[in-house]
């Protein structure tokens, strides 16, 4: 004989047979898919996902483990592991990315902010400093080359309200982001974005000598180098935003070439190094004939990072 269950207890048993998830539970569960993957920090990927999907910080996770979450947010904890299992950065999936304490939005538009170059912001802003005082607190202007996320531009606009910078990249999309970014801080009104190809860009501003600090991160990796990155980068972060010609000093060579012209008298140029080209980059300079005080910083790794040049 065959007995029918009312509905409505039929509903319940479904509901009792589903599959209810706390964080440590996703936590455990997107940790254990990311490392069969091979994927490296599986553990810290994992909280990073798990803490955008239901908006709060990874501190907290941790702090309430026994937290239930949603069927729908489980679901989207599954597509971002499955995302981050072909190996897409967590931050082109959660689309941000923490940088000198302000969280940029970011997008394959645009290339990932790393923490090293917070030191290259750091070095500006130290210069600014004391380039304002010298001048009798009259206003710094600030050209920032290869803007990409705006994150150099909009950092410096941010920390020292009273200057202007003019921010250039050769990628509209990557304009279209840095702009986002900048409305997104409060300093769209100090920040001047313009398309071009490097010093093309602002050629029509009137700006030649004028420029205290031109700074840059620029294209910088090699042609070699380019066959070896990380599947992270080679496969999602956009090429035109690495590359830097063969030897991989291209953009190194533009730059300082075209850097006298908009330069004012005792201007600075501050630009990020990949590793092993500090004495390359250096010769640029030297052979350049117009710069002197050329320094060498390293970063927190004793790394060769950050050159600087008056």
């Amino acid at each position: 004989m065959i007995y029918l269950l009312p509905i409505n207890l039929l509903v319940k048993i479904k509901g009792l047979m589903k599959k209810i998830f706390s964080v440590n539970d996703a936590l455990r569960w997107a940790g254990r898919h990311l490392s069969i993957n091979n994927i490296p920090d599986p553990a810290m990927d994992a909280e990073y996902l798990l803490a955008h999907v239901i908006g709060c910080q990874r501190k907290d996770l941790l702090i309430h483990p026994e937290k239930i979450i949603s069927e729908s947010e489980m679901n989207r904890v599954r597509e971002f592991v499955e995302r981050r299992r072909k190996r897409e950065p967590v931050q082109y999936i959660t689309g941000e990315v923490e940088f000198r304490g302000l969280i940029f939005r970011v997008n394959k538009d645009v290339l990932i902010p790393r923490p090293e170059t917070e030191l290259l912001v750091e070095e500006v802003i130290n210069s600014v400093k004391e380039k304002s005082e010298s001048k009798g607190g009259r206003d710094v202007t600030i050209l920032d080359l290869c803007t990409g996320s705006g994150c150099i531009a909009i950092s410096i606009a941010k920390e020292l309200p009273y200057i202007r910078v003019y921010a250039v990249d050769v990628s509209e999309k990557a304009l279209d982001k840095a702009i986002e970014n900048a409305e997104r801080f409060g300093v769209g009104d100090r920040v001047i974005f313009s398309q071009g190809d490097l010093y093309e860009a602002i050629e029509h501003m009137g700006l030649d000598g004028e420029i205290d600090i031109i700074v840059s991160n620029p294209p910088y990796v090699s042609e070699k180098d380019m066959e070896q990155l990380q599947p992270e980068i080679k496969d999602y972060e956009p090429a035109q935003s690495l590359y830097g010609g063969e030897n991989g000093l291209d953009y190194y060579r533009r730059i300082i070439e075209d850097a006298a012209c908009y330069l004012s008298n005792n201007g600075l140029l501050i630009m990020e190094l990949g590793f092993g080209q500090a004495d390359n980059v250096k010769d640029l300079l030297e052979q350049a004939g117009v710069f002197s005080n050329i320094e060498i910083k390293k970063d927190l790794a004793g790394i060769d990072r950050i050159i600087k040049a008056q």
